[in-house]
């Protein structure tokens, strides 16, 4: 009798006693591609990518000591003592999530080059900003040059008033406000004790 292994499957080799290789096309997939799926699922093995034949790598997992893949939610790694029926449990999740992180991360791999132009774009705006204004067009206050005279004359008028009421009064203070405490009710000479 012969027990062939689900397609999915089948490139998964056991290697020694707790060591795993799979081998990823990289036709389908690019080395980064592979390499950062294999980051994602590193909590869980030890991870070695060799060169397999031409156009693919080799992925092995060696599984780090008690470490068991389990649940519906992949990502979510215990510590378990090992044991054989464990092992293959945990080997075929690993490669399962190992799959389903090769997937996303093509995606994410898609999506970063879709979008280099604008990255590109935003890094180069932000690092050459400019920080001079443009230069200052001359304001037109819509008044004509007679209009203009007698508003400089106006205002000369009202500096020179402000200035003949300041020096007039002699005070520069007339209600006190800016006397100190001590200036105004005396410095304090002691407390007195009971």
């Amino acid at each position: 009798m012969v027990i062939r292994r689900p397609k999915k499957e089948r490139n998964l080799k056991k290697e020694g006693n707790r060591k795993i290789a799979v081998k990823v096309s990289l036709k389908k997939y690019n080395l980064n591609t592979a390499r950062y799926a294999a980051y994602a699922v590193s909590d869980a093995a030890y991870v070695f990518i060799a060169p397999s034949g031409k156009g693919a790598v080799a992925v092995e997992f060696t599984l780090k000591n008690g470490s068991q893949v389990t649940g519906h939610d992949k990502s979510h790694v215990t510590r378990h003592t090992s044991q054989a029926g464990n092992y293959m449990t945990a080997a075929g999740n690993l490669v399962r999530r190992f799959r389903e992180e090769l997937k996303d991360e093509k995606i994410r791999a898609a999506v970063f080059d879709a979008n280099r132009d604008l990255r590109e774009f935003m890094i180069l705006k932000a690092l050459s900003y400019d920080t001079a204004a443009p230069p200052a067009e001359q304001e037109d206050s819509g008044l004509t040059p007679e209009q203009e005279k007698e508003l400089d004359a106006l205002i000369a008028q009202v500096e020179s008033e402000i200035k003949k009421e300041s020096a007039g009064s002699g005070t520069k203070d007339p209600l006190g406000i800016t006397r100190t405490w001590e200036e105004k009710y005396g410095a304090k000479t002691g407390r007195k004790r009971n």
